[in-house]
């Protein structure tokens, strides 16, 4: 157990100090781009039902059980955030933006020869929008500028609006099987380390929160796995603090469970300087072990200098997230 521990010590910080090296996650499009096309989005689907109402009367009811049903679910108030972020980024100018979009909009939509079977089959398009089966770029903005998940993103998972990612035949799993879940507007991309899987980002990938899935082969002598009372007894509270990564400060550290599985919380500050800015994060681990192979869901959220949040304030605002998104962690493997 002894030689387990200085083995988990060791191995931990290894795994933690790569993700300082890395950037923030790279987003396909910059926030204004998807805030545009996502307005335009809703802009079209509007000026679209309102056509149908007025070329086909027998359709108004229909068109307005499908505007309901999709801006009386969580798209419909993220549509308001977005207008609200649009309305910020162009000041006093937004009037006369919003004017020329929906004006733009309306002449293309007005020329265009719509059938009375094609306005029956976007309505039931529209209703199936409302359950989410919309472009995956307009699904996540729309997500995240709805006021309430931006706050608490783990709404959004305990809303049923989520992503799950399963490591099955992964290359950097180490053959570990795992699935984990993160709200659907999180943007998402592979981890451009050794031990890094994936890399997912809140806000749309804008946001100050970032998660990382990493897999760590644990150096045992073959055929060995480690008891849960040998990992139980390794995660105690009083034996974590030297799994501080170097030059790191330990905040706290509690033991959990994960999956029926032993684990541990990890809560570190790190302070690091880029060019000529500092920024100091806050890392929140949640370490698990499955055989020979140490799995971490590590989240880290970044105060720069120039922010009025301190690393503590992102801590408590975003710790129910990083709670419900480790609490979906499945071992696969183990209901095979």
């Amino acid at each position: 157990m002894k030689i387990l521990r200085i083995i988990l010590i060791m191995l931990l910080p290894t795994v933690v100090a790569p993700l300082f090296a890395q950037n923030t996650v790279d987003t396909k499009e910059p926030r204004w781009k998807q805030l545009n096309q996502a307005y335009g989005f809703l802009i079209a689907q509007q000026v679209s039902l309102e056509l149908i109402e007025k070329k086909f009367p027998e359709l108004a009811t229909a068109t307005k059980e499908a505007w309901f049903a999709f801006n009386s679910t969580a798209l419909g108030e993220g549509a308001k955030g977005v207008e609200e972020e649009l309305s910020k980024k162009h000041g006093t100018k937004w009037p006369e933006y919003k004017k020329t979009m929906t004006s733009q909009i309306s002449e293309t939509h007005e020329n265009y020869n719509l059938t009375r079977q094609q306005a029956s089959d976007f309505i039931s398009e529209v209703k199936q929008r409302a359950k989410g089966n919309i472009p995956e770029s307009i699904l996540a903005t729309l997500l995240s500028a709805h006021a309430r998940y931006a706050k608490n993103p783990g709404f959004e998972i305990i809303d049923g609006w989520k992503q799950t990612f399963r490591t099955k035949d992964h290359p950097k799993a180490k053959g570990v099987d795992f699935s984990v879940s993160f709200p659907a507007s999180w943007s998402r991309r592979e981890g451009n380390r050794p031990n890094i899987i994936h890399v997912f980002q809140n806000g749309a990938g804008h946001g100050p929160v970032m998660c990382v899935l990493m897999v760590k082969d644990i150096p045992v002598p073959a055929g060995y796995k480690p008891t849960k009372e040998e990992i139980r007894e390794i995660f105690q509270a009083s034996e974590l603090k030297d799994m501080v990564p170097a030059g790191g400060t330990f905040v706290e550290a509690k033991s959990i469970v994960l999956e029926d599985s032993p684990a541990v919380m990890l809560v570190s500050d790190q302070t690091r300087q880029r060019m000529d800015t500092s920024f100091t994060m806050r890392m929140t681990q949640f370490v698990t072990i499955q055989g020979s192979s140490m799995i971490t869901i590590q989240f880290m959220a970044g105060k720069t200098s120039d922010s009025s949040e301190s690393s503590d304030d992102l801590h408590k605002r975003y710790l129910p997230t990083y709670r419900i998104i480790a609490n979906t962690l499945v071992l696969n493997d183990r209901y095979k």
